[in-house]
């Protein structure tokens, strides 16, 4: 692969992001103040105005993208989902039995809504006036998103439970050493969830995606994608451990001066501000090692996902140049900088991110060999299809 990839480097095609800083901070301000206006119903159309920008903004060999899910779409399918939650409510303290029935339709019809609304945000992406597509079956669907998952949460669940009684109990040495084998089982049991979700959904969606008559194909390695979504966790462990032993450190510290919660009516200022130092610290150590494992995990499994991400039988394919430490140090300053500014610097800093991210992403191929034809697929009609327009806003189709 890495050959025929370094045989094409001469047609090498990078993202490029032409967004200012600026402008979004000018839109974002502009929706915060309608939001509050408004209150709150303005969300929708201030969701899809900042995508709109974003998307508009993306170019690859020179051409642009559009986007034309609207405000409206996000607004109708909220407030049908909105009605329907509270018909469940109402119904579960006047008729439990019409509720149950509300409950389950609800959880047979997101999955279907979000394949509508999925397929929508597909056909209303364009590059190059070439319409994106999305076409699957609701069967399989609804078994990779939903039934997966919950095959296997209680899956791994039972086989944790299995090993838990299986571990000896009977001394504080056995005690230790079974807890010591537990927390190891319940961190494979997270990475191989993780990661055989990531291997299973990624593929299914983008093998049914298509940009005009030329379909997407991924294949994932299952076994890799596990493998680092367990090195991500254990990267974690140790940032748990600090910010777990400054805690116990200072529990001990109030238990010995007899002012653990109220246990003394005379509360030491000093001591009141060394625990909270502490507290502090514990904090900023804990979130540091979510930033770092969040970072390490995103980068290794988006690089893997887009080298094996290829267009028209192979004749194009993508590449991610992200490294971890542009990503941790990204991440950290938009969440520390946002939050010290109260949110003023987010929109400069999201184009700082957006512009890197797409830096780093090249199609590599002859793009102006590929006709520009656009499939047959048009959006669903329908009432239900109208409504599942909106669902899940937040996750882009691109």
């Amino acid at each position: 692969m890495n050959e025929a990839i370094n045989s094409t480097d001469a047609q090498c095609h990078p993202f490029v992001f032409r967004g200012d800083g600026g402008k979004y901070f000018l839109i974002c301000l502009v929706n915060v103040l309608l939001c509050i206006i408004t209150l709150g119903i303005y969300t929708p159309w201030a969701l899809m105005k900042c995508r709109r920008y974003i998307y508009s903004n993306m170019e690859v060999n020179g051409q642009g993208f559009s986007f034309g899910v609207t405000g409206g779409n996000i607004f109708v399918s909220f407030l049908f989902v909105m009605v329907i939650y509270v018909a469940i409510l109402m119904s579960i303290v006047t008729l439990p039995a019409l509720g149950i029935v509300l409950t389950i339709a609800l959880f047979v019809l997101l999955p279907f809504m979000v394949m509508k609304g999925l397929r929508y945000q597909a056909v209303m992406t364009s590059l190059n006036g070439v319409r994106f597509g999305f076409t699957c079956s609701m069967k399989r669907f609804w078994w990779i998103i939903v039934g997966l998952p919950i095959v296997l949460a209680i899956g791994l669940g039972l086989c944790v439970l299995l090993i838990a009684k299986m571990c000896p109990a009977d001394s504080a040495s056995e005690m230790i050493i079974s807890g010591i084998v537990l927390a190891l089982v319940c961190i494979v049991a997270i990475g191989i969830f993780n990661g055989t979700l990531f291997s299973k959904i990624m593929p299914f969606l983008w093998n049914n995606i298509s940009f005009g008559i030329h379909r997407f194909e991924v294949k994932l390695d299952t076994g890799y994608c596990i493998k680092f979504a367990i090195l991500a966790f254990v990267t974690l462990l140790p940032f748990i451990g600090v910010a777990g032993y400054i805690m116990f450190d200072q529990v001990m510290d109030e238990m010995r001066g007899g002012s653990l919660y109220g246990a003394s009516d005379i509360m030491d200022i000093s001591g009141f501000m060394e625990g909270l130092r502490k507290r502090i610290i514990a904090q900023v150590v804990y979130y540091f090692g979510i930033a770092v494992s969040t970072s390490y995990l995103t980068v290794s499994l988006r690089n893997h996902f887009m080298s094996r991400l290829s267009l028209d039988g192979g004749r194009i394919r993508f590449r991610s140049t992200m490294n971890y430490s542009g990503m941790l140090y990204r991440m950290c300053a938009l969440v520390v900088v946002s939050g010290i500014t109260g949110g003023l610097a987010y929109p400069l800093l999201k184009i700082w991110m957006i512009s890197w991210q797409a830096q780093n992403t090249q199609v590599i191929g002859d793009l102006d060999a590929l006709a520009l034809e656009n499939n047959d697929q048009q959006a669903d009609a329908g009432v239900l299809a109208k409504v599942s327009r909106g669902i899940m806003p937040t996750l882009p189709f691109l």
